[in-house]
């Protein structure tokens, strides 16, 4: 099963995937306390899954003593408020990066969290960093793809020659019945989305 809980002013999908009592939680965001004190309470949290370093995604990590996956690209993210966007908005990261369980990841690794694999693929682009994550017909896609459309570019790291790049990757990589959940905004398919996304 999975779970999409909005939250934070920047609306970010946070992702709980559960399987007979433990769970995986993807991308944590902004304004997630009680939300982390429900989920302590009603899972063994084996892990959490983050897509890339911004602070929408990564704030709720403070709450948690679970494993941080995050690709090894990704990791200065995590003590660097202009890289993670924390300075850009006037905040300091609210958590210290040496106390943090993380696990850096690369392309191809694979996963063996609550009885399901998730596939790492680094997707480059939105952030150097940024990765996507596969298991079963599912892709959580982070800031990368969207519903016909994209993730910015323009910040720290950004590079549209290596989003162009990695949304390729992708496109070439799943069938059309993968069903896509985004960091934003409602979910969606591959078929759907090499149909009607301008930027593929």
């Amino acid at each position: 099963m999975i779970e999409k809980i909005v939250t934070g002013d920047f609306e970010t999908n946070t992702y709980i995937i559960t399987n007979q009592g433990k769970c995986v939680i993807v991308d944590p965001g902004l304004d997630f306390e009680n939300t982390a004190t429900r989920l302590k309470d009603m899972y063994d949290i084996e892990g959490i899954l983050l897509t890339h370093g911004h602070m929408d995604h990564i704030d709720g990590i403070r709450y948690f003593t679970a494993p941080i996956y995050i690709h090894e690209a990704e990791v200065q993210f995590l003590e660097d408020a202009s890289l993670s966007l924390y300075r850009m908005f006037g905040n300091r990261i609210p958590f210290q990066k040496e106390k943090l369980n993380i696990v850096p990841l690369r392309d191809g690794m694979e996963l063996e969290l609550i009885g399901y694999t998730f596939k790492v693929m680094h997707t480059p682009g939105h952030t150097r960093g940024s990765v996507v994550y596969s298991y079963k017909n599912k892709l959580i896609s982070g800031d990368t793809l969207f519903h016909q459309s994209i993730g910015r570019t323009d910040f720290p790291t950004g590079d549209m020659k290596r989003m162009r790049d990695s949304l390729k990757k992708i496109i070439e990589t799943f069938p059309d019945l993968t069903e896509v959940y985004p960091g934003h905004n409602e979910k969606t398919t591959i078929g759907f989305e090499r149909k009607n996304n301008p930027y593929l």
